[in-house]
């Protein structure tokens, strides 16, 4: 064949300061992530310099770029029937009397999750960078932890103004006359929180069982020290589901009873008939108490009375938005401690719905597949115990996990070839060391 004829594909030149979408994309998410691990140090030097604005600048880098990929993607209907649904739902709120302050806000503080459903795909494509990322981070929450008991770190108890409104930058608070560390973060609940999603994601991609089993250890630990008892006891839950994942009824019945016991509890509030006295008690499950005797069922009489219960009080109209904007009415309507109630206090019988997919996103998460899979599994199950007793979606990196989960799962099989430069495949039923029978 005469050679003049062959014509070979040159790869495109790049140029030396080019940065590829996924790169980016996962460059963002970094600065998401070490602006949350950091966020009670880097509030307290932000302010003292006057530059605090400048602590929301990954959360608005994030906003623009899902903003951007939203022009291009290709959701399923049910993501588009979501959207349409929390327009809808802002509506309602602003004839309960929430402003466009509060729905602002209360976008402001999903844009973490948002970014995890439309932007996560693009992250699997740097994991290596991801993973280096979360692991600095995790090692940077247990030097907070050392550095929060051993010193008096300037930024504890600190807040700020920014404009009419004060801001908490660090809580500062005890439980028993024992301190809650915070470490850098903002408060104990962020911090174990973090310390336990950043340790289950990571888990799945060490080498061996001996790592991940010293990482857990650790983990638990540093989650010990920070008093928070919800993470303390979704984290020690969470390790027995991987200890026992090798069966999947176990594996499934443990998923729903992770998502229908949330949905159980503000019920049960309605029903038991608890002593007072216990929510005031010097007792482990004082708190608890106290959210079956106070938090839930002052919740539930609020939407009822001056919201719906069937549609809610609309989005924006619950969670800390109404404590920057309170809305004359629905004052209690700031804090749920429960995910479940949560979602039915803002959006009603869809948010009931909307919690309840948990469940099909963990069934999906359990399936063999890339070691990411197995890491999303955890930190998903993880953060739907600790839902429990929270109002996890405000808390960003759990949001930002989820919204990674949901990404995943909706994101359609690769081909073939594209599968062989994924990461090796893991069952996350090999995740504590137990034996693969199934």
């Amino acid at each position: 064949m005469n050679q003049s004829l062959l014509i070979t594909a040159r790869p495109r030149e790049s140029h030396p300061l080019e940065i590829d979408k996924p790169t980016l994309l996962t460059l963002i998410v970094a600065s998401l992530l070490l602006a949350e691990t950091f966020s009670g140090a880097l509030r307290y030097y932000a302010a003292m310099a006057g530059v605090s604005w400048l602590l929301y600048l990954p959360k608005i880098a994030c906003l623009a770029a899902l903003a951007l990929e939203l022009l291009s993607y290709k959701g399923r209907p049910l993501f588009w029937l979501v959207l349409l649904a929390l327009v809808t739902s802002s509506w309602l709120a602003m004839l309960h009397g929430a402003g466009l302050a509060n729905i602002g806000f209360a976008l402001f503080m999903y844009i973490p999750l948002l970014f995890g459903v439309i932007c996560g795909r693009h992250l699997e494509h740097r994991l290596t960078l991801l993973t280096h990322v979360i692991g600095f981070c995790l090692l940077a929450s247990f030097v907070g932890i050392a550095l929060d008991m051993y010193s008096s770190v300037p930024w504890k108890g600190y807040s700020y103004m920014l404009g009419d409104v004060e801001l908490s930058g660090n809580r500062s608070w005890a439980m028993d006359d024992i301190d809650r560390i915070g470490g850098f973060a903002r408060m104990s609940t962020s911090l174990s929180v973090m310390i336990a999603v950043y340790s289950l994601f990571l888990a799945a991609f060490l080498p061996s069982r001996l790592l991940r089993v010293l990482l857990y250890g650790v983990s638990l630990v540093g989650i010990v020290l920070t008093t928070n008892k919800s993470t303390m006891a979704a984290y020690v839950v969470t390790l027995l589901m991987l200890l026992f994942a090798a069966y999947r009824f176990a594996s499934a019945t443990a998923f729903l009873l992770a998502v229908l016991g949330g949905l159980a509890l503000p019920i049960a509030s309605l029903v038991l008939r608890i002593d007072p006295i216990a929510a005031v008690s010097s007792s482990l499950l004082a708190s608890f108490a106290d959210r079956l005797v106070n938090s839930w069922p002052n919740f539930i009489d609020i939407v009822v009375s001056h919201a719906s219960i069937w549609w809610g009080a609309g989005f924006g109209a619950v969670g800390s938005g109404g404590t920057a904007f309170p809305i004359n009415g629905l004052e209690l309507l700031a804090i749920a401690d429960n995910t479940a109630l949560y979602l039915w206090g803002m959006l009603g019988v869809f948010g009931v719905v909307l919690y309840l997919l948990v469940l099909p996103l963990l069934l999906r998460l359990y399936e063999r597949g890339p070691r990411i899979r197995a890491g999303l599994l955890g930190s998903v199950f993880c953060v739907c115990l600790v839902a429990w007793a929270t109002d996890v979606l405000e808390v960003s990196i759990a949001s930002l996990f989820v919204g990674l989960a949901v990404s995943h799962v909706l994101t359609p099989a690769r081909s073939a070839t594209a599968s062989l430069m994924a990461p090796r495949m893991i069952d996350p039923r090999n995740l504590v060391g137990t034996s693969t029978q199934g």
